[in-house]
This record gives structure tokens, C-alpha cells and sequence, in this order.
């Protein structure tokens, strides 16, 4: 701003000095031209007086202005007085603004239209070199009998034959003119200046304004930073209360399912020759196995200990998946296709806890599903990852809604019909093989479920 206002304060400083050097010029004109009036009226005087020969014949009387020596008829010598206020006519002076000057044949003075005499050496200068104007100081101007401003003298030149060769001289000054320019250059400098405090003052407004909105984004980015917190530590309360929970609950769990293995192996033995049975029995250990072993890895992860990694091939991962929650599918009237085809990358997993990520994404998408259904779980890889897709056409999901599916004990199903958790539980079991789990509405219909980890080696 402040260099702006000096821009400005420049510019019209140059265009001041531009339009003054004009002024001049243009009065130096005008007393050009003044002086060559007079110095017509000067030469018909200068005329007439070597024709009258009664005037060359008068000497000198009292308080005469200037002698000019002529030579006479007969040779002689005769000195011819002169005044003039006479040779000057009508065009003597304004007082303080104008003043002309006579300047005769010999001498260095400079008379004037009341018969006084004044010595100006840089007139005298400018008439013996010719030139038609010139500038004259405010010492020079005031020494002239003018204001003590700069003035213009026009300067013209009068060859009197006899009489010899005389000068006038117009000095002027362009006081009105300048102060017409000063005043002129005054308002534009009290307007700039009432303009840049407008522009100041609204601007100051601005910024006040301004800071008073970066303050408030301040707060408000502090309140939400301390809100992000607040949400994390309620969140790792609910981790961690979800963390003991589960141990609780694993070691309640533990001795039914002694009870539940102690009865099936009672079951086996004496249905001996009864194949069905025999077979009930043993899916019921296995299965009993199975939630054992993911208990263990559950209670391993809630005490922070690291998951048992071993090489396993995603396709087979998916198989047993589906093959797990096969019966929940044909109750519920639910399709389930697996497009499981053998990849040519293996994954670094645990195998009990990603295999038990992949079915609480199909049981999700199942509960997502009306009688009539289809639900898809595919494998897509590449050379650094390995992919899980899981989709159906279900009723889909809200974007917010997927913003917060994985947090634990947010579930959108109807009240009882499920705990939000299995989604939670995918999401920490991704996180522990360096993965990720993403949930999102599906192109088509339905919501699309992802869990993609690097792939082995």
C-alpha cells in the first residue's frame, strides 16, 4: 500500500514538473511575442525620430531617460535625448507580473516605461547571444522588480539604422499559472492521500476481520483436533474393553466346549456302525477345534502378541470359507459363488484368523441379502498384493454408514440381529497382516467388502 502511495505521490510529482516546464515554455512564448509588438512600435518611433531633423537638432533637457548620439546632416555629431516611457507606448508594466525593458544601442543597463534603469547580466547575456528567451531565477525576477517567483524574458532585437541597434525586452511570470498548477497538484495529492486512508482504513477493517476468521478456524480446527481425540481415546476404551470382554468370554467359552468335544468323541464310539453319525461327531470336533484355535489367536491379539504366520494360497482360504458358512447360505435362500482360481501369488497369513475375517465378511453380505439373493467372493492379485472381494446385491449402504462400519458395536441390523462386531474384528485381524479392510457401496447393487494384504515373499 504504502508503495503504491508513493508510485502515485511520484507520478504526479513527474507530471507536476512536466506541466511547469510546459508553462514556462509557453510564457516564454507570450514574452516573445510581446517584446516583437513592441519592438514594431519601437522601430516607427526610432523612424520618425531619425526623419525629424527639428529632433536631431534639440539637445538634451532635463530628466531625460537615455542620450543616443546620431550623426547629423552636415557629419556633426548631435546627442538626441530620449525617454522611454515614449519609445515603449502603452505597453509599459503590470506590477509584479510584467516588466518591459529597453535596452539602447550602448550600455549595460536596461531601461524601463518610468525612465529607470536596472542591470540584469543573464538578460544582457541572452540579448549579445542572439537567443529569443530565457529563464530567469526569483533573485533575477525580483532584481527586475517583479515577485521573487521564476520568470520568463522574451527577447527581440530592433536595427534602427542611424540610431543604431536596440533591444526590447518582456519579462513575465507564470505565477497564476503555477499556482493554478500547485493548486491543481495539491488535490491530487490530498486525493490520493483521503483515498489510500479510505483504502487503509477498509483494508485495516479487512484484516481485522481476517484475523478474527483465522483465529475462529483456529479454535475450531483446535476443538476438532481435541474431538478427534476424545473419539480415539473413547475408542481405545471400547478396544480395550472389547479386549477384556473377549478374554472373559474365551475363558467361560473354554469348558463348554471341553464338555461339547467330551461328548461328541462319547457319540462317535458308540455309533461305531452308524457312518452318518460317525461323521456328525467328527464335525463337531473339528469344528470345536477350529473355534479353539481362533479363540487362542483372539486371546494371543488381545494380549498384543504376534500372529502365526505361515504361506497359504488366498483361493483355498476362500473354499474353506464358503464351505464354512455353506449352511447359513442355503437357510437363509442366499446364491454363494466363489470365483477362486489358482493364483499364482500366496499370502503370509494366519490362517484361523483370516480365514475367520473371510466369514464374517460373507455372513455380513448374507444378512445384506432378501431370500433370492447372490453373494460373490473372488481373489484378485498382483505382484506386490493379494485382494479378498466380497459383494452382493443387496440393500447397499450409506457412504457415513461405511465411514464407520468398522467401528466396534456399529451395526445398522435391526436390534438382536447382530453385535457389530464381526466387521471390527475383520478389520484388526487385515490390520495385523499389514492389511487393510475397506467397506463401500458396490458399483452396481449392494455393498462391495475388500481386505488386501501383501502377498507372500
Amino acid at each position: 500500500m504504502l508503495l503504491a502511495m508513493g508510485g502515485v505521490m511520484a507520478l504526479a510529482w513527474w507530471d507536476s514538473q512536466r506541466e511547469s516546464d510546459a508553462v514556462f515554455r509557453d510564457v516564454g512564448d507570450e514574452q516573445s511575442v510581446l517584446a516583437g509588438v513592441v519592438a514594431v512600435d519601437l522601430r516607427t518611433h526610432l523612424q520618425a525620430i531619425a526623419r525629424d531633423s527639428a529632433s536631431l537638432a534639440r539637445a538634451p533637457t532635463e530628466n531625460v531617460g537615455l542620450v543616443t548620439r546620431v550623426a547629423g546632416a552636415d557629419g556633426h555629431t548631435i546627442d538626441v535625448g530620449l525617454r522611454a516611457a515614449d519609445l515603449l507606448g502603452v505597453l509599459g508594466s503590470r506590477p509584479g507580473e510584467l516588466r518591459v525593458l529597453l535596452a539602447p544601442p550602448e550600455g549595460e543597463a536596461f531601461y524601463t516605461s518610468d525612465d529607470d534603469w536596472l542591470v540584469l547580466p543573464a538578460v544582457r547575456e541572452a540579448l549579445d547571444r542572439g537567443l529569443t528567451s530565457v529563464r530567469l531565477s526569483r533573485d533575477e525576477a525580483s532584481a527586475a522588480g517583479l515577485v521573487a517567483r521564476t520568470a520568463m524574458a522574451g527577447i527581440a532585437r530592433v536595427d534602427a539604422g542611424a540610431l543604431g541597434r536596440w533591444g526590447v525586452i518582456a519579462i513575465g511570470t507564470a505565477a497564476r499559472q503555477r499556482d493554478r498548477g500547485m493548486r491543481a497538484f495539491w488535490r491530487l495529492v490530498l486525493g490520493v492521500v483521503v483515498a489510500s486512508g479510505l483504502i487503509l482504513a477498509f483494508g485495516g477493517l479487512a484484516l481485522r476481520k481476517q484475523r478474527k476468521e483465522l483465529a475462529l478456524e483456529q479454535e475450531l480446527a483446535v476443538t476438532h483436533v481435541q474431538q478427534a481425540r476424545d473419539d480415539r481415546l473413547a475408542r481405545a476404551e471400547r478396544i480395550a474393553t472389547l479386549g477384556t470382554f473377549a478374554m472373559g468370554v474365551i475363558h467361560e467359552v473354554s469348558t463348554p466346549l471341553g464338555v461339547i468335544v467330551g461328548r461328541a468323541e462319547q457319540l462317535r464310539a458308540r455309533a461305531a456302525q452308524d457312518e452318518r453319525a460317525v461323521h456328525a461327531a467328527q464335525t463337531i470336533m473339528q469344528q470345536v477345534d477350529r473355534i479353539q484355535v481362533v479363540i487362542r489367536r483372539f486371546l494371543d491379539m488381545a494380549r498384543g502378541g504376534p500372529p502365526m504366520l505361515a504361506k497359504e494360497n488366498p483361493g483355498e482360504l476362500v473354499r474353506a470359507a464358503a464351505a464354512s458358512v455353506e449352511h447359513r447360505f442355503i437357510k437363509a435362500g442366499v446364491s454363494l459363488t466363489t470365483d477362486a482360481r489358482a493364483e499364482a501369488q500366496l499370502v503370509l497369513c494366519d490362517r484361523a484368523l483370516l480365514e475367520q475375517a473371510l466369514v464374517n465378511l460373507l455372513l455380513n453380505a448374507c444378512d445384506a441379502c432378501r431370500s433370492g439373493g447372490h453373494v460373490r467372493a473372488a481373489v484378485r492379485s498382483d505382484a506386490e498384493r493379494v485382494t479378498f472381494v466380497v459383494t452382493d446385491d443387496g440393500a447397499g449402504i450409506a457412504p457415513d454408514a461405511a465411514a464407520r462400519a468398522k467401528e466396534p458395536f456399529f451395526t445398522t441390523k435391526a436390534p438382536g440381529a447382530g453385535t457389530g462386531l464381526g466387521l471390527a474384528i475383520a478389520s484388526e485381524i487385515a490390520k495385523s497382516l499389514r492389511g487393510e479392510l475397506t467397506i463401500a457401496p458396490n458399483d452396481a447393487r449392494g455393498t462391495r467388502a475388500c481386505i488386501e494384504i501383501p502377498a507372500a515373499g
